[in-house]
C-alpha cells in the first residue's frame, strides 16, 4: 500500500524508487549482535535507513565515534530526544520487557511535545523475554502505544528456511510423518568468563543456557517450517560437561497438532560441526569445515518424501505404478537450491519496511510467544522429568494475575489427512514468573550493552 511521504523524508535510492528515510536506534551495541545490527543498518543507508544513535550501559565515546552516532545510557532520553521510527532492542534477555517500556515512553513524550509522528516499530531479539508473563505484557504496551513487533528469529529470513517451507508444506509431500534436528557445536570458555560479572547471566538458570539462548531458533524453525503447532514437549538435560545451573546438553521430543513427533538434540559443550550456522554458512562467524558442504542438521519426513536441510535434497519413491514402493525399491534423488545471503541483512530491510507500514512482520511478538511458551515447557519438562503442554504453561499463567489479553490472530493448521486447512483462535497468556516492574535507570545502565 501506498504511503505519504514529506519533503523532508524522501531518499531515493540507485534502483529509482522512492522511500522514506528510516533513523533506527540499536539498545545494546555489543559485539556479538547488537554491533552487526548496527551495521546492517549502515550497509542499508542506501535503502534510507540511518543509524541515529545508539544506547548501552557504559559511555563508550570511542564506540560511538568509530559508528558516528550519538551515544546514550538512558533509553527513556534516547526515544525522548532523536527522532526515532524503529528501535533495535539487542540487550539481554531480562531486560526486555524494561527498555522497551522506556523506549516507549520517551517516544510518546517526544510525539506530546513535537507533535511528530513517533517511533513505529520495535525490532527485539530472540527470545522476545525471559518467561511469558513478561512478553504478554510487552505486547500489551506496545499494541496500546500502536507499535509493531518484530521478534529476531532471524532465520525465518533465511532463503534455505524459506525453501524449505515450501516442500515441506506442499501438498506433496505430506502428512508430516516427523521432524529431527541437532544443535551441536562448542563455546569457548570465554563466552561465559567467570571473573566477567557483565556476562554472569550466560551460566544462570531462567536466563541463561542453550535452551533458551540457542534451541529456541530450531523450535521456532519446527513451528515455522512444517507449519504445525507443538502441543507437547519432553525434555532430558544435564549440566556434566561444565557443573553449572545450566544446562549444555540434551534432547527434547515434541508431539505435533496432528499427531506427528518431532526431536532435537543439543550440545553446546562438543567440537561439532552439526548445526544451523555451520551446516548453512550464513553466519561468517562460523568457519568452513572440509567435507561438510552437504551435511544437514535437520530431517523432515513425510508420507510422499523427505527432505534435509539445509542442502534441500529430497527423497522420493517413483510414482511407477508397476512396483510396490519401499525399502526394496531405489529412492530418487531431487536436489533444490537458495541463494546463500545474511538473514540477518534480510531481517533488517524487511524491518525497515515495518517501520514503514509497507508489511507486517514476519515473526509477530504472539508469533514468538508461541515459541517461548514451547521453550518453557521444555525447561519445565525437564525439571520435572514428565511431558508438559505449552499450553499448560499459558493457561497456568493466565491465572497468575490480571494482565491485557492479546488476542492472536488465527493460526493455519493443516490436517493430518491432507484435507483442507482450517483456523483455530489461539490465545496467549502471561507466565507464572512475573516480571521486575521496578527496573529502574540504574539496572539498565547494567545491562543493556550486552548480546
Amino acid at each position: 500500500r501506498s504511503v505519504p511521504l514529506d519533503a523532508t523524508s524522501q531518499h531515493f535510492t540507485s534502483h529509482g524508487f522512492l522511500a522514506m528515510s528510516c533513523r533506527i536506534a540499536v539498545v545494546g551495541a555489543g559485539p556479538l549482535v547488537g554491533m552487526a545490527h548496527c551495521r546492517m543498518i549502515q550497509d542499508l543507508a542506501e535503502q534510507g535507513l540511518e543509524l541515529a544513535c545508539i544506547c548501552q550501559r557504559r559511555r563508550d565515546e570511542q564506540l560511538a565515534e568509530v559508528l558516528g552516532v550519538p551515544l546514550y545510557t538512558d533509553p527513556f532520553e534516547m526515544a525522548r530526544k532523536e527522532e526515532l521510527h524503529g528501535v533495535v532492542i539487542a540487550a539481554p534477555t531480562h531486560v526486555h520487557l524494561a527498555v522497551a517500556k522506556a523506549c516507549l515512553a520517551g517516544a510518546a513524550l517526544r510525539s506530546a511535545e513535537t507533535g511528530g509522528g513517533g517511533l513505529k516499530a520495535l525490532l527485539i531479539e530472540k527470545p522476545i523475554c525471559q518467561d511469558l508473563r513478561s512478553a504478554i505484557e510487552l505486547l500489551s504496551v506496545t499494541d496500546t502505544a500502536g507499535v509493531e513487533v518484530l521478534v529476531g528469529h532471524q532465520r525465518r529470513h533465511s532463503a534455505f528456511v524459506r525453501k524449505a517451507r515450501e516442500l515441506v508444506t506442499d501438498q506433496n509431500f505430506g502428512p508430516l510423518r516427523g521432524v529431527t534436528m541437532e544443535f551441536s557445536l562448542l563455546k569457548p570458555e570465554s563466552y561465559f568468563c567467570k571473573e566477567n560479572p557483565a556476562t554472569e547471566w550466560r551460566r544462570q538458570k531462567g536466563v541463561g543456557g542453550p535452551i533458551l539462548i540457542n534451541s529456541i531458533h530450531d523450535l521456532d524453525l519446527m513451528r515455522h517450517i512444517t507449519g504445525h503447532e507443538i502441543t507437547q514437549v519432553y525434555a532430558a538435560t544435564n549440566s556434566c560437561a561444565r557443573g553449572g545451573e545450566v544446562e549444555d546438553s540434551g534432547a527434547i521430543t515434541v508431539t505435533f497438532d496432528h499427531g506427528a513427533v518431532g526431536t532435537l538434540f543439543f550440545t553446546d559443550a562438543a567440537p561439532a560441526p552439526w548445526s544451523y550456522e555451520f551446516t548453512t554458512g550464513e553466519n561468517k562467524k562460523y568457519p568452513p569445515v572440509k567435507g561438510t558442504d552437504t551435511r544437514d542438521c535437520y530431517h523432515f519426513m513425510g508420507a510422499q518424501q523427505s527432505v534435509g536441510f539445509p542442502s534441500l535434497c529430497q527423497f522420493a519413491y517413483s510414482p511407477d505404478e508397476g512396483q510396490e514402493q519401499g525399502w526394496d525399491c531405489p529412492l530418487e534423488v531431487t536436489e533444490e537450491s537458495a541463494l546463500r545471503e545474511d538473514p540477518l541483512h534480510v531481517q533488517m530491510a524487511h524491518f525497515a519496511r515495518v517501520c514503514r507500514g509497507l508489511e507486517r512482520p514476519l515473526c509477530s511478538g504472539r508469533d514468538a510467544v508461541q515459541s517461548l511458551a514451547v521453550v518453557m515447557a521444555a525447561l519445565r519438562s525437564a525439571d520435572l522429568g514428565r511431558p508438559v503442554a505449552p499450553c499448560q504453561m499459558l493457561q497456568e499463567a493466565s491465572s497468575a494475575g490480571p494482565v491485557a489479553p492479546v488476542d492472536r490472530e488465527p493460526a493455519v493448521i493443516k490436517k493430518a489427512d491432507g484435507g483442507e486447512p482450517h483456523c483455530e483462535d489461539e490465545t496467549s497468556a502471561p507466565s507464572t514468573e512475573a516480571a521486575d516492574d521496578s527496573f529502574s535507570d540504574a539496572g539498565f545502565v547494567d545491562l543493556c550493552q550486552l548480546d
